[in-house]
C-alpha cells in the first residue's frame, strides 16, 4: 500500500519488507548495549519503553501518531538485554582530566566494549549511551587536529560491519517521548539491515548517485587526503552500497576540492561497476548529484567512466539562504495577498535554460486532509538551486525525482529532508570516510553510517 506520510504508512501497513518477517526470515531485532555502569538502570528501564504505547504530547498532533509499541508498529520483537548479560557491556569512566586524552580514552573504551559484544553475542544493533557528564569529551578541535567521538566510533564500526545507535542522556530526558520513540524505533529497524519503505515515483531504468568530497583537516598542508564518495540509489530510492577512494590529483578552487579528469574517470568507472555488482546489469540512465559545480574535466571524465550508459544527468544542488519567497493567495475580492503559509512544497521556478528553484521544504498536506502542514513551523523556507551541467531530462522529471529522494532518509520519520538523500548521505559518508583505514575496492552498506 502507498502513503505519503511515513509514520502512518508504517502504522497501517507495516514496513515494506514485512513479508520477510511473516516468512520467519527474522522475527526479532537483538540489541546490545555499551553503557557506563552508573547509568545502567536508567537506560535499561528506558529501553523497555519500546514495548509500551506512548501518547502524543505537545503540539505535534498535526503530524505525529501515538507510538503503539515496537511490535505493533514493525511486526517483530525488539530484544532488550539484561544488565550483566553478555549483551550488556559496562564502559569505564575516563581517568584523565585532559580533554583530548579523556576523549580518546572514552573512544577506546567504547570500541573495546563493542568488540567484546560482537564476539560474544552477535547483536543486530549496539546502543552506545552517552551521559551528560561526557559532554565536553564529545568533540574538540585544535589548529592541527579535529576529533568527534561519534564519527570515530562510526568509522571503527563501519569497517567491521557493526551497526550502532548513539543514545544520549539528554534525549531520554525529554518530554516528547512519543516522537523520540518513533524516530529511535525506525533507526533500530533500519540499522538491523531492514527496509521500512521505498518509492514508486522513479523510473525503473534510472540510478541516482550522490558524490561527496571531503578533506582530512588533520593532514599536513599539501598532503591532505581528499576522498571521493560514490553512493548509489536504485529506482525505488533504496541506497545500495557506497565506495570511497582517494583522489590522486585533486583540483582546488579556493578551499573547494574538485576531481581531475583522471580522478573523475575512475569515479565514473567505480559508479558503473558498483551498480553492476549490486544489480548485475547497467541502468539506462544515471543521475549524479553534487553540491559543487561540475568542472569541464569532471564532466568529461565522468562521461568516459560511465561508458555504456545511454543517458547521463549531472546536477549541482545548493541552498541559497538569501533567497526567501513569500506565497501569495487570491482572495474573493480578486486581489492577491500574502498567504499565512510558506511556498508550497514542490513549487518550481525556472531561472534560465540551465537552472531552476525547487522548494523541497515548504507547506504540504497535513495528516488531516483539510489542514496544511509546514515542517518545523518556523522561518521562511529557502529553495534548492538546481543547475544542470550535463543532460536533457525535463524539469518536471528532475523535480519529481528530487522530491522523492527527499523522503528516503531512513534516519528520520520527518515527512521529508530538506535535501535529497543522495546529497545527505554522500556528504556524511565523505566526512566520516576520512577516518576509515581502507579505500578502493571495498564497498559498505550505507546503513552502517546512519
Amino acid at each position: 500500500d502507498r502513503d505519503f506520510h511515513p509514520i502512518r504508512g508504517i502504522f497501517n501497513n507495516h514496513p515494506y519488507d514485512f513479508r520477510l518477517t511473516e516468512k520467519n526470515f527474522s522475527t526479532e531485532i537483538r540489541l546490545a548495549v555499551v553503557c557506563p555502569q552508573k547509568d545502567s538502570s536508567i537506560l535499561h528501564n528506558y529501553l523497555w519503553k519500546a514495548v509500551e504505547k506512548i501518547r502524543i504530547q505537545g503540539q505535534r498532533t498535526d503530524y505525529l501518531l501515538d507510538y503503539p509499541g515496537f511490535y505493533k508498529a514493525f511486526g517483530l520483537n525488539l530484544s532488550v538485554p539484561s544488565i550483566g548479560s553478555v549483551e550488556w557491556a559496562n564502559c569505564p569512566e575516563p581517568t584523565s582530566r585532559d580533554i583530548q586524552k579523556a576523549s580518546y580514552e572514552i573512544a577506546r573504551n567504547i570500541t573495546q566494549a563493542i568488540d567484546s559484544l560482537k564476539a560474544g553475542s552477535s547483536p543486530n544493533v549496539i546502543i552506545v549511551f552517552i551521559p551528560k557528564r561526557w559532554a565536553s569529551f564529545r568533540r574538540y578541535e585544535t589548529p592541527t587536529e579535529y576529533f568527534d567521538l561519534h564519527d570515530f566510533v562510526k568509522a571503527y564500526c563501519i569497517q567491521r560491519g557493526i551497526s550502532t545507535q548513539f543514545l544520549e542522556e539528554e534525549t531520554i530526558s525529554k518530554q516528547d517521548q512519543c516522537g523520540i520513540w518513533w524516530w529511535l524505533s525506525l533507526a533500530l529497524y533500519v540499522k538491523s539491515m531492514r527496509t521500512p519503505w521505498v518509492l514508486d515515483c522513479l523510473d525503473e531504468d534510472t540510478a541516482f548517485v550522490g558524490l561527496g568530497l571531503g578533506i582530512n583537516k588533520s593532514g599536513n598542508k599539501g598532503n591532505q587526503v581528499v576522498l571521493g564518495c560514490s553512493h548509489i540509489y536504485n529506482s525505488k530510492g533504496e541506497g545500495l552500497q557506497y565506495r570511497l577512494g582517494k583522489l590522486d590529483s585533486p583540483v582546488f578552487f579556493g578551499k573547494t576540492p574538485h576531481m581531475s579528469r583522471d580522478d573523475a574517470r575512475r569515479t565514473g568507472d567505480t559508479i558503473r561497476r558498483l551498480f553492476y555488482e549490486t544489480r548485475h546489469q547497467l541502468p539506462q540512465r544515471v543521475v549524479i548529484h553534487k553540491k559543487t559545480r561540475f568542472l569541464k574535466d569532471e564532466r568529461e571524465g565522468l562521461i568516459e567512466g560511465l561508458q555504456g550508459i545511454n543517458e547521463i544527468e549531472m546536477l549541482e544542488i545548493q541552498f541559497d539562504s538569501a533567497l526567501r519567497y513569500v506565497s501569495s493567495v487570491l482572495k474573493s475580492n480578486g486581489k492577491m495577498e500574502d498567504d499565512l503559509f510558506p511556498v508550497r512544497r514542490g513549487t518550481v521556478v525556472t531561472l534560465d535554460k540551465y537552472s531552476a528553484l525547487l522548494w523541497i521544504h515548504g507547506v504540504t498536506t497535513a495528516i488531516h486532509p483539510k489542514r496544511k502542514y509546514y515542517q518545523g513551523k518556523r522561518r521562511i523556507p529557502a529553495p534548492l538551486i538546481i543547475r544542470r551541467h550535463v543532460g536533457s531530462s525535463d524539469l518536471i522529471q528532475i523535480g519529481t525525482e528530487l522530491l522523492g529522494l527527499s523522503k528516503m532518509n531512513w534516519n528520520t520519520f520527518d515527512l521529508y529532508s530538506r535535501e535529497p538523500a543522495t546529497i545527505n548521505s554522500s556528504n556524511a559518508i565523505a566526512r566520516i570516510g576520512n577516518l576509515l583505514e581502507r579505500f578502493g575496492s571495498r564497498s559498505y552498506d550505507f546503513r552502517l553510517i546512519m
